[in-house]
């Protein structure tokens, strides 16, 4: 039942959708890595198994996966990215004087609004708590880090390439900051784009006397904080597309076209020796053997032909079916290749070796 609505019209156009959707679903849901599998089961090893085996179909069907699913998963993508993450705090600390016990320094580090334009004013607000330094003397000033490279605090970062926009805003506590004080920075952005954040405060190490930097906790790769997203919704998904096309250009369509191309190299290998083994066969005899139709029921079976005309009969001619291309025989009602029908003549001119 399955095999027989694939094989149909409206199966051959419903499987490359249901690649798409479930690939795309594993790109964006579950791994990219995992998208890989899922395409070569659901645009491969489904629809071989169904019987459609054409490589011409099986190629219309990757393409189909790979120019789709970039552009539906950078929708999704667009739409996390430009979705506000929590506030952000440092690791819990401990002041040298017993009293004040434990906390972070820098505590609920936001940015907002999350999302705005380069006209937009832009609040980097957080509470800082001197009082759970882990050295005395408070502190000395505090550091905003911008750019659109994750986690940078400079502006020749070796994760990103060269020529990202970045920002440095500092402000010193003069004297240094020793009770809960509030703080934030306050700016706009003038080069729309896709940012990252970070801030740390610095204060004397009591025990070299240099200074010592503690920082937010972002993510666990960079140690950056998302935000703010600087441009329209179509900004971000322009900016996004490219990225996502060539991901999915090297992680989808490189394994799915090579295994495509084995497919046919192993295929065609079997046709070739299935035809070889027709052409040394020869033809199949349209009487059975006999040389001569069957009679009806509760006859004799005719006489076996003269040599002669055993002779005249195994001269069938060789010729090319129409479609494929094939070599079929004068007496086949349809091609063994491809299956197109030769009768009334369908088949193509006598081979020149049959002559």
């Amino acid at each position: 039942m399955f095999r027989r609505f694939v094989q149909s019209r409206p199966g051959r156009a419903l499987i490359p959708l249901i690649a798409v959707a479930v690939v795309f679903a594993t790109y964006v849901y579950v791994s990219t890595l995992l998208a890989i599998p899922a395409i070569l089961v659901f645009g491969l090893a489904i629809p071989i198994w169904g019987g459609l085996k054409r490589p011409r179909y099986l190629a219309l069907t990757g393409l189909v996966v790979v120019l789709l699913v970039a552009p539906i998963a950078t929708v999704a993508i667009t739409q996390e990215i430009r979705t506000p993450v929590a506030p952000s705090s440092s690791i819990t600390t401990t002041s040298s004087t017993a009293a004040n016990g434990s906390g972070p320094v820098l505590l609920n580090a936001q940015v907002t609004p999350y999302t705005g334009d380069t006209s937009t004013l832009y609040n980097w607000s957080l509470t800082l708590q001197p009082q759970y330094l882990p050295a005395p003397g408070g502190v000395l000033g505090i550091s905003l880090y911008l750019s659109t490279c994750p986690g940078a605090t400079s502006g020749n970062d070796t994760v990103c390439a060269a020529g990202y926009p970045f920002y440095n805003y500092t402000h010193n506590f003069t004297p240094a900051l020793t009770t809960k004080t509030p703080y934030a920075f306050t700016q706009t952005i003038s080069t729309a784009g896709i940012y990252d954040w970070q801030m740390c405060v610095f204060f004397r190490n009591a025990t070299s006397g240099n200074l010592s930097y503690l920082f937010l906790v972002g993510d666990p790769t960079y140690n950056g904080i998302e935000g703010p997203v600087v441009g329209s919704w179509f900004d971000t998904f322009s900016e996004l597309l490219p990225t996502v096309y060539l991901n999915g250009l090297l992680l989808l369509a490189l394994p799915f076209f090579f295994v495509l191309l084995l497919y046919v190299y192993f295929k065609r290998r079997e046709i070739r020796k299935q035809d070889q083994a027709r052409r040394i066969a020869g033809p199949p005899p349209p009487d059975g053997g006999t040389g001569t139709a069957p009679g009806p029921p509760g006859t004799l079976p005719p006489s076996p032909p003269a040599a002669g005309a055993a002779a005249a009969t195994s001269g069938v001619e060789e010729r090319a079916c129409p479609n494929c291309g094939a070599v079929v025989y004068a007496n086949e009602t349809t091609c063994w290749k491809c299956g197109t029908s030769l009768s009334g003549g369908g088949a193509g001119a006598p081979l020149p070796s049959s002559k």
